[in-house]
C-alpha cells in the first residue's frame, strides 16, 4: 500500500499511454483513458471486443521493451507475472507505472470519481480496497444529488 501519496489531476491529452494487456481489466482502463483524451496504445496479442479499436493503436503482439520506449504512462493489465515484471524492469524512472496486478510496483493508483461540469471528486483507499472506494463514491454521489450539487457523470 502506498503510504504517502500525492494526489493530482493529470491532463493526458498530450500524453502517450501504453496499456499492456487487452482483457477485461484493460477495457476499464482504456475507457477511462479515452475519456481523458489520452493517446492510447494497447499491446496485446488479443484485444477484448469492448475496446474501441478505432480509438486506440493496437500492437497485436506480445510485449517487448521497445514498445514502451516513448510512453509517458504505462498500465499493466496482464495475468502473466513474467511479462508484468519485465515491463516494470524496462520502464525508466521518468515513466509512471500502474501495475493492476501488484500495487507494490505501482507509482499511482486509479481513483473512483464523481464528476460534473464544474466539480471533480475523487475517492481513494490508496489501492487497498477498490470496493470500499466504489461504496464511498456511491454515498458521495447520493449526498451530492440530495443537495442538488450533482448533474454530471461518474466512473
Amino acid at each position: 500500500m502506498m503510504e504517502h501519496p500525492y494526489p493530482v489531476v493529470i491532463d493526458l491529452t498530450k500524453k502517450r499511454v501504453a496499456v499492456i494487456g487487452g482483457g477485461h481489466v484493460a477495457v476499464r482502463k482504456v475507457k477511462g483513458l479515452l475519456a481523458a483524451h489520452a493517446n492510447v496504445t494497447v499491446i496485446s496479442p488479443q484485444i477484448d471486443p469492448a475496446i474501441d479499436r478505432d480509438a486506440v493503436i493496437w500492437k497485436k503482439k506480445r510485449f517487448a521493451p521497445v514498445d514502451i520506449k516513448d510512453m509517458d504512462l504505462i498500465i499493466i493489465c496482464t495475468s502473466d507475472s513474467a511479462v508484468n515484471q519485465q515491463v516494470v524492469e524496462t520502464a525508466t524512472h521518468f515513466q509512471l507505472i500502474n501495475d493492476a496486478t501488484d500495487k507494490a510496483r505501482s507509482d499511482f493508483f486509479n481513483v473512483a470519481k464523481v464528476e460534473s461540469p464544474e466539480l471533480l471528486f475523487t475517492v481513494s483507499t490508496k489501492g487497498s480496497s477498490p470496493s470500499k472506494a466504489k461504496f464511498i463514491k456511491g454515498k458521495l454521489k447520493e449526498w451530492l444529488n440530495q443537495n442538488n450539487w450533482f448533474t454530471g457523470k461518474d466512473s
